[in-house]
């Protein structure tokens, strides 16, 4: 192989250009001739690298090993120049007739950029079957359309910024031989192609919609509808939407954004809209029923579908909304009872649910009043997590009253009247739970006039109200209201439980989908973002919902890594998950005791120093170990099952 310069000219403006070609000498039968390879462009070369770039190239295509270091600029050049012979030679591959199978020495083979393929075959198969190449090709261009594909499979397989997908698509994964290699891969036109694929967000949610129906015979009877916001990092001065608000993640430092989402009882999302940061709740139910309305169309039957909010939504004006249009409502109560709940009888409870060993036991009873059905319900698990709540709110509360009232008698400490009541007016807005519960006075000094500005307080004295016993008794209890006297108590309770479905979904989209932080500053690009990780969760839900139909229920818990040319496997820390440990990342013996909480038989295969713990929460009949755990195992005395492959466990537990 070797370099050579070539020139061409532009006959009209007479410009001349010039590029260099990759190109290596063959026989013929016509003698000898240069056959082109590749294009290198303009390349910035000096003549004097031409023979040590081509070399390097034939040795990286080759498998060799060289005998002269190079410096980074070139090496870079070439490995790219590899990658794209090899890109072509892959190509030609796919298009020859028949396979020509050889037998190779596997010893010999050694890995040459490696990159990540199933996640993303998963993704692709699944985005392919859903029709929407098919969709977005009627539009948009194939460049387009592989760029938005490496968006939503990138913000599937590897969740992050467009920035970091760009990334990834370019050195870790295989997304581009999916999809196809588009001519201009930059950052700036995967932005764009995030824009065009916004522009069709009404026409996707319905195609989607009308698909999932196809595909999964959803019923689509109940619908839930909930909202979630996520922060922005930085100001965001040129997007309207981004206000200051009540953050969810306890981010309100920072402009918000919020994303509404309606779906169904399957999990499938119907539709999504996009509110301001500061969006007021009850108002958006308005605005997202005729959205779901275009997305699902109307029952042929003529029965009424059933839509399930809770308490933040759902106001007497909602209701009445939903009652108007032809829907059934199924809502956590807003506000006091309309009747005395106090004083009923153990007998008149239904235990619906009563798991002792993880504490749980809700019962429910049911009220009928004023044509709507009433279902009272009791938690011990959430009374349990209210009362703890209340009780260290009211123990700072009160802790913060007795240093004040000691500071009238020490000096350096706040005692003038005005102040002192200023300060007990700050704590009853910081800790408003446990103030509503007391009654607080401020006792002046005798002798002085009201409005002398010299006057200290004499002492601080605090009591619990009347009301106190009536608020705490009522914790862990919830109502909910329904129009739907067809259905039995536990129906209700089961279908209003089914909510956290939609919570389940902006977790994912949250922690697992890159939905948080949005670093756009500007409006489209910032809702682009969040529709991006919507269309991520659709297939995220179609891999779960056959997966759960096969049997399979898994959660899975990993530190995240990524291959990287020339450093391997790079491991992060996985910071939001709920088993992170600062030491070994994922902590196995704190998911062994969460899976041991929840179901009776729990299995364990391990190898290593962090998976003795673990190992030794399961029963040895479910312990799996091989290398130094089985060691460790044998010098314990600790029985377990060995094994070699990972497929041996799998049979094992099957």
């Amino acid at each position: 192989m070797f370099i050579k310069k070539v020139s061409k000219g532009n006959g009209r403006t007479k410009k001349k250009y010039e590029y260099l070609y990759l190109v290596e000498s063959v026989r013929t039968d016509k003698g000898p001739r240069q056959r082109f390879i590749l294009n290198l462009g303009t390349l910035k070369l000096a003549p004097s690298e031409y023979n040590a770039f081509a070399r390097r190239i034939e040795e990286i295509l080759t498998g060799q090993e060289s005998l002269w270091h190079l410096d980074e600029r070139l090496e870079k050049y070439a490995r790219n120049a590899a990658r794209e012979i090899f890109r072509k030679q892959a190509e030609e591959i796919n298009n020859r007739p028949a396979a020509d199978f050889m037998t190779v020495d596997i010893n010999s083979i050694e890995a040459e950029d490696p990159r990540s393929v199933g996640a993303e075959y998963v993704a692709h198969s699944i985005w392919e079957e859903l029709g929407l190449s098919e969709l977005i090709r009627k539009q948009m261009s194939e460049m387009s359309l592989a760029l938005i594909k490496s968006l939503v499979i990138g913000r599937l397989v590897e969740p992050a910024s467009e920035l970091h997908t760009w990334e990834w698509a370019r050195a870790r994964s295989a997304v581009y031989e999916l999809v196809g290699k588009p001519a201009g891969a930059s950052l700036m036109s995967l932005y764009r192609a995030g824009d065009r694929l916004f522009s069709m967000k009404e026409e996707i949610e319905r195609h989607l919609t009308v698909r999932e129906r196809e595909l999964f015979d959803l019923s689509e009877k109940m619908f839930f509808l909930d909202l979630t916001n996520t922060y922005f990092e930085g100001e965001a001065l040129s997007n309207p939407k981004a206000r200051y608000g009540r953050s969810k993640e306890k981010r309100s430092d920072c402009k918000l954004i919020t994303l509404g989402m309606i779906i169904d009882e399957m999990g499938f999302v119907k539709s999504t809209r996009i509110f301001e940061g500061n969006q007021s709740e009850p108002a958006t139910l308005k605005e997202m029923i005729p959205e779901l309305e275009k997305s699902i169309g109307v029952m042929d039957d003529g029965r009424k579908r059933t839509v399930v909010i809770d308490a933040g939504i759902a106001t007497a004006g909602n209701l009445a909304y939903l009652k108007a249009n032809g829907y059934h409502y199924i809502a956590v109560n807003r506000g006091k009872s309309p009747f005395a709940i106090d004083g009923k009888e153990a007998g008149e409870w239904t235990v619906v649910r009563n798991d002792e060993r993880r504490g749980i036991k809700v019962e429910i009873t049911r009220e009928s009043h004023d044509g709507e059905v009433y279902i009272i319900c009791r938690s011990e698990k959430k009374k349990a997590k209210e009362a703890g709540i209340r009780g260290r709110v009211e123990e700072l509360f009160l802790e913060r009253l007795a240093y004040y009232r000691q500071g009238l008698g020490m000096k350096h400490r706040p005692k003038k009247y005005r102040k002192i009541v200023e300060i007990i007016g700050r704590l009853k807005e910081k800790y408003a739970r446990a103030a509503k519960l007391y009654e607080v006075k401020v006792i002046p000094e005798e002798g002085k006039r009201a409005d002398d500005p010299t006057i200290a307080a004499s002492d601080i004295t605090w009591s619990k109200k009347e009301l106190y016993d009536n608020e705490t008794s009522g914790e862990g209890r919830y109502i909910l209201r329904s129009d739907r006297f067809d259905l039995s108590d536990s129906e209700i309770w089961g279908i209003y439980v089914m909510l956290t479905r939609i919570e389940y979904s902006f977790r994912c989209m949250k922690s697992s989908l890159g939905l948080r932080p949005n670093f756009h500053q500007k409006e489209h690009r910032a809702d682009a973002h969040l529709f991006i990780s919507v269309l991520a969760y659709h297939i995220l839900n179609i891999v779960e919902h056959r997966l759960s139909a096969a049997g399979v229920h898994a959660t899975v818990h990993s530190n995240p890594g990524r291959l990287e040319p020339g450093r391997g496997l790079i491991l992060e820390q996985p910071l939001s998950s709920p088993f992170f440990s600062p030491d070994v990342g994922i902590d196995k013996a704190a998911v062994v005791r969460d899976a041991l909480a929840h179901y009776q038989k729990v299995a364990f295969a391990g190898d290593g120093p962090p998976d003795v713990e673990p190992a030794l929460l399961v029963a040895p009949g479910l312990r799996f170990a091989r290398s130094f755990l089985a060691g460790e195992l044998l010098r314990r005395g600790e029985a377990f099952r060995p094994y070699t492959r990972w497929s041996e466990v799998v049979e094992a537990l099957l």
